[in-house]
């Protein structure tokens, strides 16, 4: 079942990877379960595990330190992987550290997980690897570019409807103030467009 899944994620982004490098990936991950609000990954933490969404929704969350207060980044599903990033910023030494960063499941989950300095190591010696983990990297920026547009370009009711039509039954799984978070809109906004869209 694990390498079965493991086949499904790589060929998602690189559909010639054959059957021995999805074979050497599989043998350094592991199947987990995580439940609904759980934290994955925070910024004290070292660069150690990635992990790949089998099933469930995962976000990035971005916490204010002076106002206690969370912000969504972003929200993935199936297919998508991350890491911690957070660890780039002890390259500027004079970034201050205003915010508290972290992955969390918004419902309970079924992840791969693996170490990353092994998955770093594999591509150093597996050319295939090396080349998806590339392709990988250049989807996660597309994503986060087409995230930023959006935000920057599209209305609130926009912004509700691409989210609508990439995850259709979104309201069945998470409560309304994660989308409205996510949105940048508060909740009454979001009742309003919701109120308004449904009696068109």
């Amino acid at each position: 079942m694990k390498q079965n899944i493991v086949a499904s994620f790589s060929r998602f982004y690189m559909e010639n990877v054959s059957d021995e490098g999805i074979e050497s990936f599989s043998e350094i991950l592991s199947l987990k379960s995580f439940k609904r609000g759980q934290v994955l990954i925070k910024r004290a933490n070292d660069l150690t595990k990635f992990y790949i969404i089998k099933s469930g929704i995962v976000a990035s969350f971005a916490k204010n330190l002076d106002e206690e207060k969370e912000y969504i980044r972003t929200i993935h599903v199936e297919n998508y992987a991350f890491t911690n990033l957070f660890y780039l910023e002890k390259l500027n030494e004079q970034d201050e550290n205003t915010s508290s960063d972290y992955f969390k499941c918004l419902t309970d989950c079924t992840l791969l997980e693996g170490s990353f300095k092994e998955f770093l190591d594999l591509t150093t010696k597996n050319h295939e690897i090396s080349i998806l983990y590339n392709l990988i990297n250049q989807r996660l920026l597309l994503q986060m570019l087409i995230r930023l547009d959006r935000l920057s370009l599209l209305d609130a009711t926009k912004r509700y409807k691409v989210f609508k039509q990439r995850i259709p039954n979104i309201e069945n799984l998470i409560p309304q103030y994660q989308i409205a978070n996510y949105l940048n809109i508060t909740p009454v906004q979001l009742s309003r467009i919701r109120k308004k869209l449904y009696s068109e």
